[in-house]
């Protein structure tokens, strides 16, 4: 087990991290948040590794774990919007209750080390990075320090450059759903999701999961549909389903193909649909349809 000590202090920076590889995800609430964290120089015997995994809609949960997969540290981060929606928020929050539920004997059935308290940062506007300082490595003389970087996602006329590097990002902004030549029930999504991985959730059908190419390590994606500008189709299950959004469906536009995983029993970890009114009928917290994006399958897949 890798000994830590709390390091107090959050800050924003510009600072060089060598970081290990970020973890890219495109929230319910319009924003696209990107983290990476300094581990420092490892040793080689001591070795830690990062998670990231969805707390709820609009945060994130992010999880140390060391060469043996005991989690070594962990704390909850929301994201939101300010009242006038051009500044982004962020919190970082202790792991609790319902995190030890999720990540049952995540420390060898101790209680995970986590922040002493909750605390918000400064107001961030788009494009902009703050640093958050989380503990020390002791005997080692490592800090470990996350670096998150937000932007909001503001559709067809400007496209993120978060993770630019990935050519064949996915992008559904309003995204309508026709099933069989009929509108999906409460199949609408008002907001924007962009990454290399795209998905939607449709209850009573479950979880459907895109990508703009084959995943090689997932078998059960096959190649399903084709993308045509703003408008995608596929066939799953002998069901059609035809799919418009109101910018090109490839963030580079164009056309191509759509590579599908259906599971039919999925359910979303939290509450994604959180900060969307319930269509008439629907009882609040009840989960609706929507769609999110990340740059790893990780994110809703094990």
């Amino acid at each position: 087990m890798i000994a830590i000590c709390a390091v107090v202090g959050i800050a924003a920076s510009a600072a060089t991290l060598f970081a290990q590889e970020a973890s890219t995800v495109s929230l319910s609430n319009g924003i696209e948040l990107r983290v990476s964290v300094n581990l420092g120089p490892q040793t080689g015997q001591q070795t830690a590794k990062v998670e990231m995994a969805p707390a709820s809609g609009n945060s994130v949960y992010r999880i140390f774990r060391d060469q043996n997969g005991m989690a070594v540290f962990a704390y909850e981060l929301a994201v939101a919007r300010s009242a006038d929606g051009q500044q982004i928020l962020l919190t970082t929050k202790p792991v609790e209750d319902e995190f030890a539920a999720r990540f049952p004997n995540s420390d060898g059935g101790k209680p995970v080390p986590t922040m002493s308290s909750e605390s918000q940062l400064e107001p961030l506007t788009s494009g902009r990075r703050v640093d958050i300082g989380l503990f020390e490595l002791q005997g080692m003389g490592l800090k470990v320090v996350d670096s998150a970087q937000v932007r909001l996602f503001r559709g067809s006329g400007a496209t993120s450059d978060i993770a630019s590097s990935v050519l064949n990002r996915l992008r559904f902004l309003n995204l309508k759903v026709m099933i069989n030549r009929t509108p999906a029930s409460s199949a609408f999504s008002a907001g924007g999701a962009a990454g290399r991985f795209a998905m939607f959730f449709i209850p009573g059908r479950g979880g459907y999961f895109f990508s703009a190419e084959a995943v090689p390590d997932r078998a059960v994606f096959t190649k399903a549909g084709s993308i045509d500008g703003n408008h995608f189709t596929f066939t799953i299950d002998n069901d059609i389903y035809e799919c418009t959004a109101a910018a090109s469906i490839l963030s580079q536009g164009g056309t191509g193909e759509l590579w599908v995983y259906h599971d039919p029993g999925y359910q979303p970890a939290g509450n994604w649909t959180q900060e969307i009114p319930p269509p008439a009928g629907v009882q609040p917290g009840t989960q609706g349809f929507f769609t999110a994006a990340s740059d790893t399958l990780s994110w809703w897949l094990r």
